[in-house]
């Protein structure tokens, strides 16, 4: 009897046989003990494994020369370089694997070089053989990010080659605890190597005004310059002919008390940060001495970045800001753009929060705003409470007193986040005004700041019992975070969508 299908019974047939096929094959394979069908890491050319091990630490990097005869000299071919922890001891740090390693490396060209870690008083790391390594494989990312943890502040030497190497494939050169001078100080630096350099950080090193001159003389393709609490700098100019510079950070001021004024003139800077003293910083050559014009100069200054629309804001701000203008009943319209504001330090009365406020409310454009706690002096939020007190005071004084403009609404405001919450008085009334002022605001995230800065715990109400307090001041804890929540709860919400949440792991959705 001749059985017929119909061609849907026979597309049926056929699946249900290629897939018996297929799971025999698997079964075989796996009874074979092959792993042809597993192991796709061994089926990459060694092109695409040497690559894979650039990005890897170093210690790694090496270990895989023990997983087969093939691995034992593949890691000699990578093309990055990654000490990025460095053997420290209290006595005499040994150095001597890492300059084994790079003799045995056989790759003709490092992209990036990076050795980075806390340097002991005795110890003593090869830099000037470091650094004269990776100019010779033509690198083109250099980090020696050095932490010296002596009392007295070292600075490691350079070699001569930094200056005189002709090599134009450096872009990024990162550099912490060196003494950055050339060989010859005061001589035009003759080395091309900086014509190719994008990104230039300097931090805690060790260099004169003249060097950073001579430097950027250099730098026709320099895109990003970094300079954090270096030795030696006096009156800095960040200028140059060719100068590209299209942002710009100087996070605090030298670190030896000599440091007298930073002079911009970059044309297309797009990001700027500074955190140090408003009356040493120029911008675009506003030159007026500062001992005379401090009001002249700053207000200059504000109007010259009146045009950005992300700001760090410090105290010396609106602390100017309230005296030119809110003392006055004047409003300060002059950040039309401003759209995030990032607030960093104390708010030690009641008028320095309205000035803030007033602030935020003088920007029109400002959707999103995150202040953070950290500086803050008082105690963190368990300590409080195990020591039998939250609400740290304000400052008495004239900074108490509150002025005439107090701003309008935040009439765009949809995100605001408060970092290292504990309740205090300012903290509390800053949310306050925030959910009254803020009639569009969609979320308000507090978070709890525990006695770790370095970890942010979920929520510290569910944490609270692994920090090792006794059940019963736990408990205290508790009974005082649950009062501090349901009192913020009951504040007046000018948006009637505002969610306020507590707790969150710190996330930051548009900065």
């Amino acid at each position: 009897m001749e059985v017929v299908m119909d061609s849907s019974l026979r597309r049926l047939v056929n699946r249900r046989l290629e897939w018996l096929e297929m799971t025999k094959n698997q079964v075989s394979d796996w009874n074979a003990g092959t792993t042809s069908r597993r192991d796709r890491l061994s089926a990459l050319p060694n092109t695409v494994l040497s690559r894979i091990l650039s990005k890897m630490p170093m210690d790694s990097v090496v270990r895989t020369s023990i997983l087969s005869k093939r691995w034992s000299n593949l890691w000699k071919h990578t093309q990055g370089v990654d000490f990025h922890s460095l053997p420290f001891s209290d006595i005499q740090a040994d150095y001597s694997p890492i300059t084994r390693c790079l003799d045995l490396l056989l790759s003709p060209q490092i992209i990036k070089f990076t050795a980075v870690g806390h340097v002991s008083e005795r110890s003593n790391p090869d830099v000037l053989r470091w650094v004269n390594f990776a100019l010779s494989k033509n690198v083109h990312q250099l980090t020696i990010g050095l932490m010296s943890v002596s009392l007295a502040r070292r600075f490691f030497q350079l070699p001569d080659s930094l200056f005189s190497n002709r090599s134009k494939t450096l872009e990024h050169l990162v550099l912490s605890f060196v003494e950055f001078t050339p060989p010859r100080p005061g001589q035009p630096i003759a080395a091309s190597v900086f014509s190719s350099l994008k990104l230039f950080v300097l931090t805690h090193c060790k260099l004169a005004d003249a060097t950073v001159d001579l430097c950027l003389r250099k730098c026709v393709l320099l895109e990003e310059l970094v300079i954090n609490m270096c030795e030696g700098l006096k009156n800095v100019n960040i200028s140059g002919p060719n100068l590209r510079l299209i942002s710009f950070r100087c996070l605090e001021d030298s670190d030896d008390g000599e440091f007298r004024s930073i002079r911009v003139d970059a044309p297309l800077v797009g990001n700027l940060v500074y955190s140090g003293d408003l009356t040493k910083f120029y911008l675009n050559n506003c030159l007026e001495p500062m001992n005379e014009a401090y009001t002249v100069h700053v207000r200059e200054l504000i109007d010259q970045i009146r045009h950005v629309n992300t700001m760090i804001l410090n105290f010396a701000v609106v602390e100017f800001v309230a005296k030119e203008y809110y003392t006055r009943g004047i409003p300060f319209q002059t950040f039309q753009n401003l759209t995030h504001v990032f607030w960093y330090g104390p708010l030690k009365s009641p008028n320095a929060v309205y000035n803030l406020v007033a602030f935020l409310g003088d920007c029109p454009s400002l959707i999103e705003i995150a202040v953070d706690f950290r500086e803050e002096s008082g105690a963190v939020f368990c300590q409080c409470i195990s020591e039998g007190h939250v609400a740290d005071e304000y400052e008495e004084g004239e900074s108490s007193q509150r002025n005439p403009y107090e701003g309008g609404n935040l009439e765009k405001l949809e995100i605001a986040e408060v970092r290292c919450f504990s309740g205090f008085n300012g903290e509390m009334l800053l949310v306050r005004l925030l959910l009254e002022k803020a009639v569009n605001l969609r979320k308000l995230w507090l978070f709890w700041r525990l006695g770790d800065l370095s970890v942010m715990h979920d929520n510290v109400l569910q944490d609270i019992t692994k920090s090792g307090y006794p059940q019963q001041l736990s408990d205290t804890i508790q009974e005082e975070a649950n009062s501090i929540i349901a009192t913020i709860l009951d504040f007046r919400k000018g948006s009637p969508r505002a969610r306020i949440k507590f707790g969150q792991e710190w996330r930051i959705e548009s900065w």
